[in-house]
């Protein structure tokens, strides 16, 4: 029989995307399912015919997932009655295949299974592809009325929920697979694969004997960022972080997110060449310090890269990255986005760290930390205008710890925020112990840390507890850093502002060893600045820091800033900050860091 003798089923114009689907779905050439074969076996009942299908129709050949009357499995799609049906509206009904001449001719009429009656249900996949039918055959010619249409339409759609379950069920199923192995945000392997991973590439090194580096990446402040900006934003630059490494992953290596501000690169050298691990690491460097576009805008992140290499640093995946964290958590500022290595010699520093982080967990509950205060005073009388409070920290273990060396930890660790509140509460009930009991109006300067800004409610809270303990707002100045104002956040801003309205002073403190942006200066509400001691050390004899220090009095002259000098240390320093138009300053010269008892004895008097 020639192929001009019958008419072959017309191709669908979105084909492409059928097949797709229909292998997408994973049921041709599956084994025979009760939960289908119920249904034909129910149909042929209701229907009284002696065959009854599921086809599903491929790109050659229609297949049957399950059959009633017929031992065939498939057939050519070409002579596929179902072929035809999937292309037309509604149900495809032919009464007499011998009398319509698009079939009279077909193989499947004219021999087995002869073919004389045939009616079909189109069977679509969840996304509405037409995959197959529901079909009745009868080897007799025969009526199908609108209401049996109706009725096997109603069993095709049946069948289309099975379908729609089981696909339900294996994205299901791929779902926790891929949330077991990935990052459902980046799309990275977690911390499960990426283990994985690393040991077979450590096995496979050792063999070969070659170094593998293990890249940490730490995104610095984003719990902050997100608080700033919101998460979406956030998730946005965790995205475009991610591309970037994938970017610089060199082959046989793995980018992965170990948690929320964690990232991983791990790659083999090429011929133990620790010049390629220093390419590779610094090509990371060089993108991760580019600006990223979110809501419109260019934002900067610092990110902290710590580093180690097997054999060197360990040999297993837990001790690299253990190594490469420690790195990262205890090796200092440094130049921002530096790569740091860790180094053995440094496990004695690291360990005292890791001390005082957890002492510093339960030092607030344990009333460990006290305050000083050092004077600020006038230097036309050099007489007192105000002091700083100074926290320090005693704990019975490790005893007194200095400042920087558990500020940046807390800072790190978050419990800056609640360290600042206790500040606060104290700070505030000594300026109304001088207050009422020795009718002393001295302001206090407390440090404020930029995780303290980015609170939304932190402003309101201080003005709140101002109130409530009677204490005039002239009498609290507050001392923020150049890199709080640079992170360009809208908290920050509406909290300095809130600041203003409520007349409570804000100064730069260690003004000129920030970002070198000064716009902040113009478009925020700054009452002072306190020049680094940096720019102190060396007056009046350097004349580098001489032209700097006079830059930044002229400076806030024009601007109409108040100036503080920070680390004043002997007389001729003293003289030449007074006589260029510093109107306050501190320091050793001055007066060290005393108990509260201790500055009511320098009332009214002269410091020099």
């Amino acid at each position: 029989m020639t192929v001009s003798n019958y008419q072959k089923p017309e191709i669908p114009a979105d084909e492409e995307e059928r097949l797709s689907e229909l292998n997408r779905l994973n049921i041709l050439d599956t084994a025979a399912e009760v939960r289908f074969d119920r249904y034909t076996s129910m149909v042929a009942d209701i229907f009284d015919f002696p065959v009854v299908l599921v086809s599903l129709v491929s790109h050659d050949r229609q297949w049957f997932k399950s059959s009633i009357g017929l031992d065939l499995k498939e057939c050519p799609r070409d002579i596929s009655l179902c072929g035809h049906a999937i292309v037309q509206q509604g149900v495809m009904v032919i009464p007499d295949t011998l009398k319509d001449k698009r079939f009279a001719n077909n193989p499947l009429v004219t021999g087995e299974p002869y073919i004389r009656f045939y009616a079909g249900a189109v069977v679509h996949s969840p996304k509405g592809q037409p995959l197959g039918t529901l079909c009745l055959i009868d080897h007799e010619p025969r009526e199908f009325n609108e209401q049996q249409c109706k009725r096997l339409r109603q069993f095709a759609e049946l069948i289309e929920s099975e379908i729609k379950h089981n696909s339900d069920l294996e994205e299901l199923r791929a779902s926790v697979e891929f949330s077991a192995f990935y990052d459902p945000l980046t799309q990275l392997p977690n911390r499960r694969l990426l283990t994985d991973r690393l040991e077979k590439l450590l096995e496979l090194s050792e063999f070969e004997k070659r170094q593998v580096a293990v890249l940490l990446f730490n995104v610095a402040g984003l719990r902050l960022f997100n608080q700033s900006l919101g998460t979406e934003a956030g998730d946005e630059l965790l995205r475009q972080l991610a591309d970037r490494l994938q970017g610089c992953c060199p082959a046989g290596g793995t980018v992965a997110r170990l948690q929320a501000d964690e990232f991983v690169l791990v790659f083999p050298s090429l011929n133990s060449n620790k010049n390629h691990i220093d390419k590779v690491a610094e090509q990371a460097r060089a993108a991760l310090v580019k600006s990223f576009r979110l809501m419109s805008k260019e934002h900067y992140i610092r990110v902290q890269i710590g580093a180690s290499v097997f054999p060197d640093n360990g040999v297993t995946s837990a001790g690299l990255l253990e190594q490469a964290s420690a790195a990262i958590r205890f090796a200092g500022q440094g130049e921002p986005g530096a790569i740091c290595y860790f180094n053995k010699a440094e496990s004695e520093s690291i360990s005292e760290n890791l001390k005082i982080e957890s002492s510093l967990r339960g030092a607030l509950e344990n009333n460990e930390f006290s305050l000083l205060y050092q004077p600020i005073v006038n230097l036309e009388d050099a007489k007192l205008a105000g002091v700083e409070a100074l926290l320090r920290w005693h704990n019975k273990e490790l005893g007194s710890v200095p400042p920087d060396k558990f500020i940046p930890i807390a800072e790190r660790n978050g419990l800056i925020v609640a360290i600042g509140r206790w500040v606060q509460q104290e700070v505030c009930r000594q300026i109304k112990c001088w207050s009422t009991q020795n009718s002393w109006a001295l302001p206090v300067a407390i440090n404020v840390a930029a995780a303290e800004l980015l609170q939304p409610e932190f402003s309101t809270n201080l003005i709140q507890r101002m109130e409530a303990d009677g204490i005039a707002p002239e009498l609290l100045w507050v001392e923020v850093t150049e890199f709080s104002l640079a992170s360009d956040s809208p908290t920050v801003d509406e909290n300095l502002a809130l600041l203003s309205k409520a007349q409570i002073r804000v100064h730069i403190d260690d003004f000129g060893t920030g970002y070198s942006s000064l716009s902040y200066l113009q478009r925020m509400p700054i009452s002072s600045l306190k020049i680094d001691r940096s720019f102190i050390n060396g007056l009046p004899h350097n004349n580098q820091e001489l032209a700097l220090t006079r830059s930044i009095l002229s400076m806030s002259s024009d601007l109409g800033l108040a100036t503080v000098a920070e680390g004043i240390e002997n007389r001729q320093q003293y003289d030449f900050l007074r006589d260029s138009g510093c109107k306050m300053g501190q320091g050793f010269l001055l007066a060290r860091p005393l108990q509260a008892s201790e500055i009511e004895g320098l009332r009214d008097r002269s410091l020099i």
